[in-house]
């Protein structure tokens, strides 16, 4: 499989004790001192010969695990993932971590595999609503929101303070018919951390779904100011302040989110919709098919294509 050259994801790393012969160790220990003082190049070479010395162990893998993501070399890093899981069979993490990769990748099936496999081999409960959560976030991409819910009621069971879990569950919940619950999961969100951005943008898209757009517009400004840098804040506030009827104040924030986050198709949907407020229709069509291109039909559904056929006949 091909990996992409770009991605953020944060694994966790634990360090276990092992004993080695001494240049093996020698090798490792050296390769720890770089990777704390970031010459993660070196690291790696160091690390690459403890381990040709026989340096094996969990910790060993879990110091190369690190260093080939700090050096974003995902296809390596990837491929190190099946080598762990070789030698580690039964041990949950390099499956959980093989998860979370191939969940940025896109790889859905093989990551709910991945997670599953977790589950079965663990009883951590951290671990385990994590991996609950995580398979859930792969099966709604897949639009599976039923057993994304059931997954994450379980994580919830876990851990009903991970922020995460409930801010999953207060998404999932619209998609099948318990919109009801929504609110009550992301405003427990914010009693348990304040500053969690994501929040605010969700409630603020919940009282737009809502009709009430003056409130989303609250929201989503609450959480602008906590992150300014957010592209979905400027989105969603752009389509509420269309709603209103502000096309000056729409058209500047979805330029601004735009700017921020470019591959965001949804943004160039609220964009042609603006356009389409102001007559602009070649603007319009322009904007609908970069949605496309960009794979809003993928992620969203068929709207896109509708307003296609509504407007640029």
């Amino acid at each position: 499989m091909s990996i992409p050259k770009s991605l953020i994801l944060i694994l966790i790393f634990f360090c276990t004790h092992s004993a080695y012969g001494q240049t093996a160790n020698e090798y490792f220990q050296k390769a720890r001192e770089l990777a704390t003082k970031e010459d993660y190049k070196g690291a790696l070479k160091k690390v690459d010969k403890a381990m040709e010395l026989g340096a094996t162990d969990t910790v060993v893998f879990y110091l190369k695990d690190k260093i080939l993501f700090k050096l974003k070399k995902y296809q390596e890093l990837y491929e190190f993932y099946n080598l762990a899981i070789d030698r580690f069979p039964d041990y949950y993490r390099f499956y959980y971590n093989r998860g979370n990769l191939l969940l940025e990748f896109r790889e859905y099936d093989l990551s709910i595999r991945d997670f599953t496999t977790t589950i079965k081999l663990t009883n951590q409960d951290t671990i385990l609503a994590s991996a609950y959560s995580n398979r859930a976030a792969a099966k709604m991409w897949q639009r599976n929101f039923d057993d994304a819910y059931k997954d994450l009621l379980l994580a919830y069971q876990l851990d009903s303070t991970n922020i995460f879990v409930l801010t999953n569950l207060g998404a999932v919940a619209d998609e099948i018919g318990r919109g009801d619950e929504t609110l009550t999961y992301l405003k427990k969100v914010i009693d348990i951390n304040p500053s969690y951005v994501a929040a605010y943008v969700n409630i603020g898209f919940k009282y737009q779904e809502l009709g009430d757009h003056r409130q989303a517009i609250d929201y989503f400004t609450k959480a602008l100011e906590l992150d300014p840098n957010e592209p979905l804040g400027y989105s969603n506030r752009s389509f509420n302040k269309l709603k209103i009827g502000d096309l000056k104040g729409a058209m500047k924030d979805i330029e601004k989110s735009i700017k921020l986050g470019p591959e965001n198709s949804y943004a160039y949907r609220i964009r042609a919709l603006i356009h389409v407020e102001r007559g602009k229709m070649g603007q319009a069509c322009d904007d609908l098919q970069t949605a496309l291109d960009k794979g809003f039909t993928t992620n969203y559904g068929d709207e896109v294509l509708e307003l296609q056929k509504k407007y640029c006949q």
